[in-house]
């Protein structure tokens, strides 16, 4: 597949310079040094931050951002306010990815604030804004008020997509299910291609309320529309596992239904961890069934990969349960005890 090439305008000239994005230096610092030196707009800071967190380089991205704020023109402040909210949906983002209570989380948090603050007093309606304000408070465990944000945000086009996964998933977390799942398809009708995909929220929904059969097509059209992504399989992985501790509980008859839903259940895994074999979830989930099937050891050691690949407090306080969990059934009490203290 051919790169990106993003074209900088070359200062007082008709030309242009090519970079490629699958090219990029290694430190944002020398592209930023380009970009002013040919007087560049802010949005090509915004680009160049954008390809280095696609390339997992959250930290060159920030680089990038804060001087694209730097350069900002006082006559056009303006313009740096996509910038600044990008900024702080980034500082949001490490904030999740450390411990709960932690000065470092605090700190990030504290960060996106008066970033936020600063877009805010430049342009007050901006949904952008508005949007990475929801995440903020999404981070802050404040529901009500991330809800708030992301309804003021909803104004047609991607912004209004952006909102209605927000607002979709303070509903879900609130278990009302039905309007999570008008959020999520009105978010797939306005942009089929979002990303994070809502049908997967859709398949989600529907199998809380009872659609197993229509989850379990949202998910597998998830899976077909993006063959890279392990969520959906994960999801389907969940459901069959938990199809069979259903059948498994019931009329004896169905053993052999009990065993196809683990057999599916298991292949599902298979697919999500020959596409991501550091995904926190996936490995979650193949630690839980090793201990169901009594390998503690195995099972130890995909909880601390987990640990270690996990960036959210969720995903960090399931690992811990997981592997207090292997350690109990292994018989290392002081380690079980120690890590369900901390899950």
């Amino acid at each position: 597949m051919t790169s990106r090439v993003i074209e900088v305008p070359i200062y007082n000239s008709n030309d242009v310079l090519e970079i490629d994005c699958s090219q990029l230096p290694a430190h944002a610092s020398e592209l930023c040094d380009i970009l002013e030196n040919e007087g560049s707009a802010l949005r090509l800071y915004q680009e160049f931050a954008l390809e280095y967190y696609k390339q997992g380089s959250m930290d060159e991205a920030v680089a990038a951002l804060k001087r694209g704020v730097a350069n900002a023109k006082a006559n056009d402040q303006s313009a740096k306010v996509p910038l600044l909210s990008l900024l702080a949906s980034m500082y949001v983002q490490k904030a999740k990815a450390t411990e709960s209570g932690s000065s470092e989380r605090e700190l990030a948090l504290q960060m996106a604030t008066t970033l936020l603050n600063e877009a805010e007093r430049i342009s007050r309606n901006d949904g952008k804004t508005q949007v990475v304000r929801g995440m903020l408070a999404l981070a802050r465990r404040q529901a009500d008020a991330a809800l708030r944000h992301f309804q003021q945000a909803q104004q047609g086009g991607v912004r209004g997509v952006a909102a209605l996964l927000g607002a979709a998933r303070v509903l879900y977390g609130r278990q009302q299910y039905a309007q999570a799942l008008a959020a999520y398809q009105q978010a797939l009708v306005l942009r089929p291609g979002a990303r994070p995909d809502p049908r997967i929220g859709i398949g989600m929904c529907l199998e809380r309320l009872g659609y197993a059969d229509d989850a379990r097509r949202a998910l597998n059209r998830a899976a077909a529309v993006d063959p890279q992504a392990a969520a959906p399989r994960i999801l389907l992985a969940t459901m069959d596992f938990n199809a069979a501790k259903r059948a498994a509980a019931g009329d004896p008859a169905q053993a052999d239904e009990a065993a196809a839903h683990l057999r599916a259940g298991m292949e599902h895994l298979r697919a999500a961890y020959a596409l991501q074999p550091d995904n926190a979830a996936v490995l979650l989930r193949l630690a839980d069934r090793l201990s169901w099937r009594g390998e503690w050891a195995a099972a130890r050691r995909l909880g601390e990969r987990a640990l270690r690949a996990a960036d959210t407090m969720a995903l960090q306080a399931e690992a811990q349960y997981q592997l207090a969990r292997a350690h109990h059934g292994g018989r290392r009490f002081d380690a079980a005890h120690d890590a369900y203290a901390r899950a």
